[in-house]
């Protein structure tokens, strides 16, 4: 049965031990809570879980007994809460990874002065994000996912399963948003492979994988005895049963197709884990394939997690897709603090430059596209990686600097309209102050540590005069 958004049972609030709202998880069973690494700020330390779902439910402490913290790739980022006592009684969620694009979900997290929540609706698009462990979230128009969503289960607008958890969100751009899909969180967490109810079929994978926003990187299937074709929608010419076979075997015929159709393929390699020797295959064969940008499905008779491994790296063209999507989102968070800037600058001094655009940094991405080299395009996603990280945090200095300049004012005038007027009139080290802190205040630029001190002045001489 369905359940509707606000029947949930299993949605939880995070807030630290002092009372504020870090995120959210989802409640897996009455002593297993899932988030985002990035939501607690000391693995050590003890959270609070409020079960929003749960009405007249007690809070319950929580800490962190699985731990995945974001690498430098921003891969990862789960991490698992015991409850100190078990939760209430309610209905679980249902964990699936379906078929993802194109699925409308709904979401609700706990941003800053919404305590009790907000509902976001948003559709799924392609893979993005991190070695293409993220999805990409579309949210509705005039809704967006803010800090403190992060953590909250993302569920199926159809079956009311959970698909995921909202990771991460774009503050330049209104809407845009990722979570870490249940595909993603199993891998990094294998123990809760069996809260998951089903896996998609083979078909289902396979069509994913074909569909938009795919392309090039190895889909890596458990076929069993049954051979991958079966499960094809449509033949694939570039197929082998690789059972036995060399490493030089297996590359002289993909040589041989690669000489006559140079363009990207798509390969089929059933039985890789009963070839010869199938780690030097994946590293020497198929991961290069997905390297150069082919599509290649590598068929197991057994699971692998060694053979996963080897083959878990996006291809170039992958990694190139989605450094175009991050250079864009650098480009927009750097046109904002260039805003934002100009807003700032012309009132208050001094303020932080605000970064390059990034045009230098699409050229090489252009460039990258006709000669792509793996040391150029990790140089070339770090600049991107630094490029957002610098203007999001010229952005938040830039607005923290107009707050407190706006908020001088607001302070200056409050004290001068409360008591400040008569007094100063009568009091002239208290005119002099004042004048000195208005004028500073008014003058554009403002000075902004001079006015600051200049008000503090007025203040305390306003407090220490009878």
């Amino acid at each position: 049965m369905r359940v509707e958004p606000g029947e949930e049972t299993w949605w939880v609030r995070i807030r630290q031990a002092g009372g504020e709202v870090l995120g959210a998880g989802v409640l897996l069973d009455q002593r297993t809570v899932l988030t985002c690494a990035h939501v607690i700020p000391d693995r050590a330390e003890e959270v609070v879980a409020e079960f929003v779902g749960r009405p007249g439910a007690r809070a319950v402490p929580a800490t962190v007994v699985s731990w995945v913290p974001a690498d430098d790739d921003q891969r990862g980022d789960l991490a698992l809460l015991d409850l100190a006592s078990p939760a209430p009684p309610g209905r679980r969620p249902v964990l699936r990874r379906p078929n993802l694009w194109g699925r409308e979900v709904y979401t609700r997290g706990f941003p800053s002065l919404l305590d009790d929540g907000l509902w976001v609706r948003a559709r799924l698009g392609g893979r993005a994000g991190p070695g293409g462990e993220w999805v990409q979230m579309d949210a509705e128009p005039y809704r967006e996912i803010h800090p403190g969503f992060s953590g909250a289960p993302v569920v199926d607008g159809r079956s009311g399963d959970v698909l995921g958890i909202v990771v991460s969100e774009f503050p330049g751009l209104a809407g845009l948003a990722w979570m870490i899909p249940v595909e993603t969180i199993v891998r990094h967490l294998p123990a809760l492979a069996g809260m998951v109810a089903d896996n998609p079929s083979l078909t289902d994978q396979i069509r994913e994988f074909f569909g938009p926003g795919r392309s090039g990187g190895a889909l890596v299937v458990v076929t069993g005895d049954a051979p991958v074709s079966g499960s094809l929608t449509q033949p694939a010419q570039n197929e082998e049963d690789v059972s036995g076979k060399s490493v030089a075997e297996v590359s002289r015929r993909v040589n041989r197709v690669l000489e006559r159709h140079p363009e990207r393929q798509m390969f089929v390699f059933d039985a890789v884990d009963e070839a010869a020797d199938p780690e030097n295959l994946a590293r020497e064969v198929i991961r290069p394939l997905t390297e150069a940008g082919h599509q290649v499905i590598t068929g197991l008779r057994q699971e692998s997690t060694r053979l996963r491994g080897i083959l878990s790296v996006p291809s170039v063209s992958r990694r190139l897709e989605v450094l175009d999507v991050r250079i864009t989102e650098a480009r927009t968070a750097a046109r904002s603090a260039r805003a934002e800037h100009r807003r700032v600058a012309r009132l208050v001094t001094p303020v932080p430059d605000w970064p390059d655009d990034g045009p230098a940094l699409q050229l090489r991405a252009n460039g990258l596209r006709k000669n792509p080299t793996l040391s150029d395009l990790e140089e070339c996603e770090q600049q991107t990686r630094e490029l957002l990280r610098k203007s999001t945090e010229t952005h938040r200095e830039l607005k923290r600097i107009y707050d407190e300049y706006k908020s001088l004012k607001s302070l200056l005038r409050a004290y001068h309209l409360g008591s400040g007027v008569e007094r100063s009139e009568r009091d002239r080290i208290l005119a002099e102050r004042y004048s000195r802190a208005h004028n500073l205040l008014f003058t554009v630029p403002c000075d902004l540590a001079a006015a600051s001190e200049a008000v503090d002045h007025y203040i305390r001489a306003l407090r220490e005069s009878p």
